[in-house]
């Protein structure tokens, strides 16, 4: 009776599968039944004419085998043609359909129409490693589910592939809330800061006037009540100077009016000031009008990195780098204190924080990147800027 002959071609998928290939010798099928003897595999893939087919061995029950199974992340195995050889029961309820339906099915199919295009390429690129990529999935009841893919070459000539597949639902719906309580925040703000100038400023202006009516009459008043009245005038203007420093890192006006760069330019001077933080500032003259999410996001990065280095770095100096990259913006924030500490415990909890500033910028498409040693801190943003009319200025400045 005719068997059919079968050959080892790859094993580095550990002891899921062998993957056989056609036309082999009598050696080669010694070696298949020696992996099978040995409990090297628990189940293979056989390329036939009319496409692949996976069986599993009987009464197996692999450690391997159990974990995949049973795993909330969802897995698959795809074929040279990117068709789904093997699914595993999460991956069939995260796309609400069963391992029946998706085994054969082309993997690109199952990925939302707009992010079809980036899959050929990423498979292909494999053979320079693994790959990881956020898409969405379509379910079959047509619902979307927003994914992480990581996708691993089995065999050396990426005949198979391993694929893993993470649930980004509660993430995503955590990044809009965290998105959503920044907007608040800043809406908060901008209001908070107009009702500080527009309403206790102009109560302290009142006040100031009345106190200087009161002080044309101080030759009739007492020595010491003379006095009194000029440290309440002095103290009023400190006030009335306060509050418009606060009302100003509330919501900066000038971002409105002038822009990302004379806000910063504002800033920082203002810093300096208080801080006795020498700051040097390279920028653009004018990097023109930019979106105000990107201009207001990357303000609020100057000012926590900043806030940082005042109240935790240790540093007497540092630089801030703003340039315009073709279609990105990059901002590079550069002191030499003692560096973050290693321990979580020890880690600062400051305002927004590390994490809401990479919140930020991830909403608008971009990156924030820390890098600490005990030399200092260096944190580097970037930002894609694609609207029109926002094109660089040449020249620049430098502000100590």
């Amino acid at each position: 009776m005719a068997t059919q002959k079968q050959a080892v071609r790859e094993s580095s998928m550990g002891n899921k599968v062998v993957v056989p290939s056609i036309e082999i010798g009598l050696d080669d099928g010694e070696q298949i039944l020696e992996a099978i003897r040995s409990g090297c595999v628990d189940a293979f893939v056989v390329e036939e004419r009319d496409g692949h087919t996976v069986y599993t061995l009987q009464n197996v029950d692999l450690p391997y085998s159990s974990l995949v199974q049973r795993m909330q992340q969802g897995a698959a195995m795809l074929n040279a043609s990117g068709e789904v050889v093997y699914c595993n029961p999460s991956l069939a309820a995260l796309l609400r359909t069963t391992a029946e339906f998706l085994i054969g099915t082309t993997f690109q199919n199952l990925v939302a129409p707009a992010d079809r295009a980036s899959l050929p390429q990423l498979l292909q690129s494999l053979e320079l490693g693994s790959n990881e990529t956020e898409v969405s999935l379509r379910r079959v009841d047509d619902t979307v589910l927003p994914a992480k893919l990581s996708l691993t070459s089995l065999s050396r000539d990426n005949s198979v592939i391993g694929l893993l597949v993470t649930d980004l639902t509660t993430e995503k719906s955590h990044a809009e809330l965290a998105s959503r309580i920044q907007q608040v925040q800043d809406e908060e703000r901008r209001g908070i800061a107009r009702e500080l100038h527009d309403s206790v400023g102009q109560l302290l202006a009142a006040l100031n006037m009345n106190l200087a009516s009161v002080r044309k009459e101080a030759s009739n008043l007492p020595p010491s009540l003379s006095a009194m009245l000029d440290d309440s005038a002095i103290i009023v203007e400190q006030v009335s100077k306060e509050i418009r420093t606060i009302s100003h890192l509330l919501h900066p006006p000038l971002l409105d009016v002038a822009g990302l760069c004379s806000a910063i330019r504002w800033y920082v001077d203002g810093f300096s000031e208080r801080s006795h933080i020498q700051v040097e500032l390279h920028m653009p003259g004018d990097l023109g009008r930019l979106p105000s999410d990107v201009e207001i996001a990357v303000f609020r990065v100057v000012q926590e990195c900043l806030t940082n280095v005042y109240r935790h770095s240790g540093s007497t100096s540092c630089s801030v780098h703003l340039e315009r990259e073709q279609d990105t913006l990059r901002l590079e924030i550069r002191d030499s204190g003692h560096g973050m500490p290693k321990s979580g415990k020890e880690r600062p909890a400051s305002g927004v924080g590390l994490r809401g500033m990479q919140e930020r910028l991830r909403q608008l498409g971009g990156t924030l990147e820390l890098d600490s040693s005990e030399t200092g801190t260096t944190v580097v943003g970037t930002v894609p800027v694609t609207e029109p009319g926002s094109e660089s200025r040449t020249g620049s400045e430098n502000v100590a």
